[in-house]
């Protein structure tokens, strides 16, 4: 029922391969509330096209939408979010409607408010960015690949305080309820 996202603290970096200098590549982590089944994904940069972008590509992982999305705060997704009133981008309230999803921004400074996905960055800081520091990756279609292979493994493990792992959860207990993807992904459309 509930996608909650955000971008990890920690960046892993990308080497241009012609002058050596580092790129920083920012790590987007969408994870489903009930399995704990996440989507990771890097990106050059934290812009609203890769937001959205990161989001289109994670329905697409799993195969279906959430009736809700939670994200932080942030200016790429929530321009304004007080108790009285809460005011989404435009572009990101499109891409909600788009996929019949509702946003529900997380209150500020309540990191409680999604703690599957705080808690998968924590996990994923370690699982995959961790694991992959001392890798060398010259684009971002190497880093991707690299990341997808480690959340395979991360998918795999099986609970430790319960029967399964979280993609046999995810396949027999969350994935039927999604809601089915659009006939078309969302396209991206610039406001001017």
């Amino acid at each position: 029922e509930q996608m909650e996202v955000d971008w990890a603290g920690a960046t892993m970096e990308i080497a241009d391969n012609m002058t050596g200098e580092v790129i920083p590549a920012y790590i987007f982590v969408a994870a489903l509330s009930y399995s704990g089944y996440a989507y990771v994904e890097a990106f050059l940069s934290r812009n609203q096209e890769n937001w959205i972008a990161a989001h289109v590509n994670a329905y697409r992982f799993f195969s279906g939408a959430t009736r809700i999305l939670v994200p932080d705060n942030l200016k790429t997704g929530v321009l304004k979010n007080t108790k009285a009133e809460v005011v989404l981008n435009r572009t990101y309230q499109e891409m909600a409607e788009h996929y019949g999803t509702a946003v529900l921004p997380a209150r500020v400074r309540k990191p409680k408010d999604k703690p599957s996905v705080e808690g998968a960055v924590g996990v994923i800081s370690t699982w995959i960015i961790a694991a992959l520091r001392n890798w060398k990756f010259f684009t971002l279609q190497e880093l991707n690949e690299a990341i997808r292979g480690k959340l395979e493994e991360f998918h795999k493990k099986p609970f430790q305080k319960k029967e399964g792992c979280r993609l046999s959860v995810f396949l027999t207990e969350e994935r039927p309820l999604l809601l089915p993807l659009p006939s078309r992904e969302f396209e991206l459309a610039q406001w001017k």
